[in-house]
């Protein structure tokens, strides 16, 4: 009997000392005061246009805290707040430092200010990330309605955005000069050669695309001032005219 009493009076104390153990482990690593694994750096890469200066105030992280003790959920939302950032994660650098990692927006077309001569970079999206005074994109995006002019705005329909970003490289191997969506029933692209594209309604743009690539494939493109697939099946060619001499 007192044999197999003493082992479980060892096995309680066991039990009670490896308790104690993990809760000052728990203590020295969430425990700001005792400056364990307490922050002192903040590292940020893949970022080129937003500044650590705008991100680490966002990221709310500050000294005092431990790396432990950083609700990194949290600080990827606040990340991502920023116009530029696309997506964010937070990394713990043992002992004292956080590394926020960044994926910014890449920027899809360019809009026109309706008050002001200024031009707009639109990313992905359909976030406004500022003046597009180095001229990103040369894709023009007309007639877009947005929630503002200014940085962190955003265009209202994001199929917009999704049918800019598809049209992004280019359409029958030529780039895209501008899209107009003024009218989101009667969608117009014009290429680099000023071939006009009448997509149609916004909702049809996808399967439009697809059949404008089809066309491509067997027509030559440049005779043509415009090409209309608004209504599938078979498309409507304007061919260009004959300059007299």
């Amino acid at each position: 009997m007192k044999e197999g009493s003493t082992k479980r009076q060892s096995a309680v104390w066991i039990f009670i000392s490896g308790g104690v153990l993990i809760a000052a482990a728990i203590i020295a690593l969430y425990t700001p005061w005792l400056q364990f694994c307490d922050v002192r750096k903040v590292v940020i890469s893949g970022n080129r246009n937003a500044t650590a200066a705008d991100l680490v105030p966002l990221s709310q992280i500050h000294r005092g805290q431990t790396i432990f003790s950083i609700p990194a959920t949290r600080v990827q939302r606040q990340l991502e707040k920023h116009p530029w950032v696309k997506q964010a994660s937070v990394r713990r650098i043992f002992p004292h430092t956080i590394q926020l990692v960044i994926e910014e927006r890449h920027v899809i077309a360019w809009a026109q200010h309706p008050t002001e001569n200024v031009r707009v970079a639109v990313a992905e999206d359909g976030v406004i990330v500022g003046r597009d005074e180095t001229a990103t994109s040369s894709l023009e995006l007309v007639g877009a309605k947005t929630s503002g002019w200014e940085k962190g705005d955003r265009i209202l329909d994001s199929r917009v955005a999704e049918l800019v970003a598809m049209i992004v490289g280019n359409v029958c191997e030529l780039a895209v000069r501008s899209v107009d969506v003024t009218d989101l029933r009667s969608i117009e692209l014009i290429l680099e050669n000023d071939t006009r594209v009448w997509l149609g309604d916004l909702t049809q743009t996808q399967s439009r695309l697809a059949s404008l690539d089809a066309l491509c494939r067997v027509i030559e493109i440049d005779g043509y001032e415009l090409i209309d697939v608004r209504f599938g099946g078979e498309a409507t060619l304007v061919p260009r005219k004959a300059v007299r001499r």
